[in-house]
């Protein structure tokens, strides 16, 4: 086998490509579905736009049409307005898809670009192919620089995907978002179109994966210790890991040697060091974020913005609010060029611009996006005391997924996340006005706020929501309850609250309700408006 030096997409066909199930099949699923979203996200050099090239030619084998869209080939005056980038948008979409553009036969000023943009797809893109549209929108994460274009595009996507649900026209699209790091322009969560659909997540290569591709380059990792140095420098970064494979198998080298000058001028990986050192030297915040990282022994928290782009050029890896170096090569590789040298300037000047996006997102539960446990801890407080003095009742619906460690052991946690998220969803969709909420609680349970809800339209309430989950059909056959799909046990409660008392006696009372559900058998509603006498419920032990 010829092997080409590791650049771009991987082709069609590449021996080199190493699978990550389930995400392919997964991902081929989704797009097969009408009005699908499939949002796949991952850092630089991680597999995100070969993983791409073979979900458009799985829908051309379907007879789809595809249309490509590279946010990375719009001039910077295109994000100028956001009339001017959604007239772009449609013109790039159209002529993927071999149209004319005939953008003045739809556009109207008078009605707004939102508007004429959603007409020009359902009257025309839609109306005029009569099969399926797969539309990938590549580097979207160029978007989320240009917060006045992001906060009206964005959902505009989420609005055609819901759009889906009661217009024959939009079932026709299904959407791919390809980006490298996380949304952080703040959007009210109804309407991102980043808690909806399927979420792919391309995280470095494991062991097994490590070992695969390395046998598809020929190449013997030798005894224990040189392979644990590879690992314990570059992690399972794919590209990273390519590189290396592609040099050994060369037999230019031995991999004692790649390891050892790996960070410095002499080493392969060189060029791809010293263009990021070049992105970062044009950002100094960037750098000075970037020096923190690399000074702690602990992960380091950082603002939104400045986490985000990081790992966008895969240089840190996120966890939760924290960062830390993606491997050692690129610690030691910019330690060795002055990134520990004392900031020019200070931090809190950044800090400070990137305030009110951390509050959005110490808010939301990452995997789910929805709000998490400390968000409904506040909000509780918050609706508690206004029904107090309003007299008017609080409801709260505390939900668990029945038998969730089995379903994580049966079909994986890849699988388990994307169950969570599709219950989330159902959760989010339900929710009746603003000031309904909807939460994870923790883990597999979930909560929702309800104010100025009866316990009779609270128990309506939870039984749509039992059946929504039903109809999700996600296949269980590790369950203990007799339909083998995923089920919930539900505790409702709905009481007017005293002043005098905690929020916690209504979190009290619902858990003894699900509490109850899930001893009578699970996949039901249990319906209470008093607190628990005894070991049935799990706060009042």
């Amino acid at each position: 086998m010829t092997l080409e030096f590791p650049c771009g997409a991987l082709a069609l066909g590449s021996p080199l490509y190493i699978e990550r199930p389930p995400v392919e099949s997964l991902s081929y699923q989704n797009i097969e579905t009408p009005g699908s979203l499939t949002r796949i996200k991952g850092p630089r050099h991680m597999g995100k736009s070969s993983l791409l090239v073979r979900l458009l030619a799985h829908a051309q084998k379907q007879d789809y049409k595809t249309a490509l869209v590279d946010f990375q080939s719009a001039e910077d005056a295109i994000y100028s307005d956001l009339s001017r980038f959604l007239r772009w948008f449609c013109t790039a979409v159209a002529r993927q898809l071999k149209l004319p553009p005939r953008l003045a036969d739809f556009w109207d000023d008078e009605t707004g670009a939102k508007l004429s943009c959603t007409i020009y797809f359902e009257d025309y893109l839609l109306d005029v192919i009569d099969t399926p549209i797969v539309l990938a929108l590549n580097e979207v994460n160029r978007v989320f620089e240009r917060p006045e274009i992001a906060r009206d595009f964005l959902p505009l996507l989420r609005f055609w995907y819901e759009q889906a649900k009661q217009a024959d026209a939009f079932q026709k699209l299904r959407t791919l978002v390809v980006h490298s790091t996380d949304i952080y322009v703040p959007l009210n969560i109804n309407q991102s179109p980043f808690n909806v659909g399927l979420p792919i997540h391309l995280s470095a290569f494991d062991q097994a994966q490590v070992q695969a591709l390395a046998a598809r380059y020929n190449v013997s990792l030798g005894n224990s210790t040189e392979q644990q140095a590879l690992m314990a420098l570059v992690g399972g970064h794919p590209y990273l890991l390519s590189i290396a494979f592609y040099y050994l198998a060369q037999g230019q080298l031995s991999l004692r040697q790649l390891t050892q000058t790996a960070a410095t001028p002499a080493g392969v990986y060189s060029n791809h060091l010293q263009a990021c050192l070049e992105t970062l030297q044009q950002q100094p915040l960037l750098t000075e974020a970037l020096r923190e990282v690399i000074l702690s022994p602990e992960p380091v928290e950082l603002g939104a913005t400045c986490a985000h782009q990081l790992a966008s050029l895969g240089i840190v890896t996120l966890e939760g609010s924290t960062c830390r170096p993606a491997c050692e090569l690129y610690r030691l590789f910019f330690t060795q060029h002055g990134l520990l040298a004392p900031p020019q300037e200070s931090r809190f000047q950044a800090l400070e611009a990137e305030n009110e996006q951390l509050k959005v997102l110490a808010h939301l539960d990452g995997l789910t996006q929805i709000a998490n446990r400390r968000a409904f801890d506040q909000r509780l407080d918050l609706e508690w005391q206004r029904a107090a003095k309003s007299h008017s009742p609080l409801a709260l619906i505390m939900l668990d997924i029945d038998c969730f460690k089995l379903y994580n052991d049966t079909y994986g946690h890849l699988a388990g996340d994307f169950c969570l998220q599709q219950v989330a969803q159902v959760l989010s969709d339900r929710a009746r006005q603003s000031s309904d909420l909807a939460a994870r609680y923790g883990g597999e349970e979930f909560a929702i706020i309800l104010p100025r809800m009866t316990l009779h339209e609270a128990t309506q309430f939870a039984y749509q929501i039992r059946a929504s989950i039903l109809d999700l059909n996600i296949v269980h056959s590790a369950s203990t309850v007799a339909r083998k799909v995923v089920t919930s046990s539900i505790g409702v409660a709905s009481i007017v609250p005293q002043l005098d008392q905690p929020c916690s006696t209504l979190i009290v009372i619902a858990d003894a309700a699900l509490y109850i559900s899930k001893q009578q058998g699970r996949d039901r509603v249990t319906v209470s408006n008093k607190p628990a006498s005894g070991p049935s419920s799990r706060l009042a032990h």
